[in-house]
C-alpha cells in the first residue's frame, strides 16, 4: 500500500472572518443600527410589536442590497460576510433576521440561478430600499406536491390567484415571491408580484409559540 501524507489546515489557522479589515468596514455601516434595534427587542418580543420602524431603518441604509455588486450600487458583499452580518443582527433581534430571509434567499436567486440573464432592474429595486417576503407554502387541504395558487395569462398581464400562508417578513415587503402554476399549462413557476397591486391582502394573523414578531 503506497503512503500517503496528508497536509490538513485547521480553520484556526485562517484569518478570522469577524476580525477581517473589510468586513469591520462593510459591519460597521451597520452596527448603529443593529444597536438601535436591540434596544427595543425584547418590549416587541413581549407585546408583538411588528418591527416595521426598524425594517425599515435597515432599507433606508441599504441591508437589502449587501450582496448586490459594486457596481450596482451595493457593497457587493462576500455570503461569509453576509452570514457574519445576519448573526451580528440576530443578536440584536433574531425576529428581524427571520422576517427578512426570504429576502436574502431571493437575492440569491437573481445573482446566482438567473445570472445569464439581466437582472439589473432588480438590484435598483433592492438598492432602493425594496425588499421581497416569500410566499410559497399553500393552505388548506393541499396534497404535498400539488399548487392551488394558479397564474393566468389575461392580454398582456398575468393574473395571480391563491392563498399562501406562513409568509415570513411579506408584511414588511414591497414584493412577494410566490410559488405557483400556470392555469393553463400546469408548469410550475416563481411570479413576483408587488405587496401594494390591487387585490393583495397580507393579514397579520400568525399565533404561532414562536417567530411572534416576524410577520409569518
Amino acid at each position: 500500500m503506497q503512503e500517503r501524507t496528508l497536509i490538513m489546515t485547521s480553520l484556526h489557522d485562517l484569518p478570522s472572518l469577524a476580525y477581517s479589515a473589510d468586513y469591520q468596514t462593510l459591519a460597521n455601516k451597520y452596527r448603529p443600527i443593529f444597536s438601535r434595534i436591540a434596544e427595543g427587542a425584547l418590549q416587541r418580543e413581549q407585546q408583538r410589536l411588528l418591527p416595521f420602524e426598524q425594517i425599515q431603518w435597515l432599507k433606508d441604509a441599504g441591508f437589502g442590497a449587501v450582496r448586490v455588486p459594486v457596481e450596482h450600487g451595493g457593497d457587493g458583499a462576500s455570503i461569509p460576510q453576509l452570514f457574519q452580518l445576519l448573526i451580528e443582527l440576530s443578536k440584536a433581534d433574531s425576529n428581524v433576521t427571520q422576517a427578512l430571509r426570504g429576502h436574502f434567499a431571493f437575492v440569491e436567486d437573481r445573482l446566482n440561478v438567473q445570472r445569464d440573464s439581466d437582472q439589473s432592474h432588480w438590484f435598483k429595486r433592492f438598492v432602493a430600499g425594496e425588499i421581497v417576503g416569500n410566499a410559497w407554502t399553500e393552505i388548506g387541504a393541499v396534497k404535498i406536491g400539488d399548487v392551488i395558487t394558479k397564474v393566468t395569462s389575461q392580454g398582456d398581464q398575468w393574473i395571480v390567484n391563491g392563498k399562501k400562508y406562513y409568509t415570513t417578513g411579506s408584511i414588511f415587503a414591497e414584493w412577494l415571491d410566490l410559488y405557483a402554476q400556470i392555469n393553463e399549462t400546469g408548469e410550475s413557476v416563481i411570479a413576483a408580484t408587488r405587496t401594494n397591486q390591487d387585490g393583495v391582502k397580507i393579514d397579520d394573523d400568525w399565533n404561532g409559540f414562536g417567530q411572534r414578531t416576524t410577520g409569518s
